[in-house]
């Protein structure tokens, strides 16, 4: 065989390789499925727009937080219909974009592994912090509108409802009140009261300016157990610092708005320092994850253990 012939096979063999290692890329890939894909397949054109103008699609995808576990989002679509039979009109949502992410987060539900069966519950709580209620002894109810269909996408299920669900208060929910729902956050709730941190978690920027708002957060929230474990002295040491009680509270913070998914072994804090995670057990610092609770800005997760960085326990 000829040197020219030589090269032309392998030229060949090399193309052939290359091809078949290009198709078993393609298919080892995972396409990802997200909201706004569900909810175009769906047909919920006016939710697709609102969701956008609110921003929040990002949030019902799982981007710009730190995941543990399996929680996924429940979804309450109105379709196009109910959104053109509703009190407001699209058009005034957009203007008041307020009220428009009230109103969403009204339709949104975070369930961290609570239940298994949305049919099973009388009522469940929304990420605007009121509850809804569920009846489904004729066909699936939620707030008195029908679900007339769903489907899962990577984060959660989209119920599609025939029409829009109004909440009763004017409030939504904060960091503070989000802790306050969790059952062993108490002692947590106090130091971010006390610390004066929670317009900043709850991403209201510097004199409420939204251009300098921050966020969202992953927050890691010892139980009031967790705090009780740590001795009496050591809590007395960092209080008597400069800063001390809100730089522990810091360390257990992270501004995660470039995060994206599950794949980190660390990740920066509020504090400055690093801290160990293993998404895959469950663990932060050590500390093992209990419970979650989604909020306006971020999430919330219930761990085991206080958290105290070396150079506040130096001293300590």
């Amino acid at each position: 065989m000829s040197f020219r012939s030589l090269r032309l096979l392998s030229i060949l063999v090399a193309a052939v390789v290359s091809s078949a290692s290009f198709g078993l890329a393609q298919e080892n890939e995972t396409t990802s499925y997200g909201i706004m894909d569900v909810a175009g397949d769906l047909g919920l054109a006016a939710f697709s727009s609102a969701l956008d103008s609110a921003g929040m699609a990002e949030t019902l995808d799982g981007d710009g937080v730190l995941l543990f576990g399996k929680g996924l989002f429940l979804v309450f679509a109105p379709n196009d219909l109910a959104f053109s039979n509703a009190s407001a009109s699209m058009a005034e949502l957009m203007d008041n974009q307020t009220e428009l992410k009230r109103i969403l987060s009204y339709h949104l539900v975070w369930n961290d592994g609570r239940f298994e069966n949305l049919s099973d519950l009388t009522t469940v709580e929304t990420l605007q912090g009121e509850n809804l209620s569920i009846n489904a002894s004729d066909g699936l109810t939620i707030d008195g509108a029908r679900v007339l269909e769903t489907k899962d996408y990577d984060s959660g299920t989209v119920y599609v409802l025939d029409s829009v669900l109004m909440p009763k208060g004017q409030g939504s929910l904060g960091v503070i009140e989000a802790a306050g729902e969790m059952d062993d956050l108490k002692k947590f709730t106090s130091a971010l009261k006390a610390a004066g941190i929670a317009d900043r978690l709850n991403g209201q920027g510097l004199l409420g300016i939204g251009e300098l708002s921050e966020g969202p957060f992953t927050i890691f929230a010892p139980s009031d157990a967790a705090f009780d474990a740590v001795p009496k002295a050591t809590m007395d040491a960092i209080g008597k610092r400069q800063d001390g009680m809100l730089q522990l509270l810091s360390y257990h913070m992270v501004e995660a708005s470039a995060l994206n998914g599950t794949d980190f072994s660390s990740v920066k804090t509020l504090m400055g320092d690093s801290l160990a995670v293993d998404t895959a057990q469950g663990l932060v610092g050590g500390a093992r994850v209990l419970s979650s609770q989604r909020y306006d800005n971020g999430i919330i997760y219930e761990i085991d253990q206080v958290i105290i960085p070396l150079r506040l326990s130096m001293g300590a």
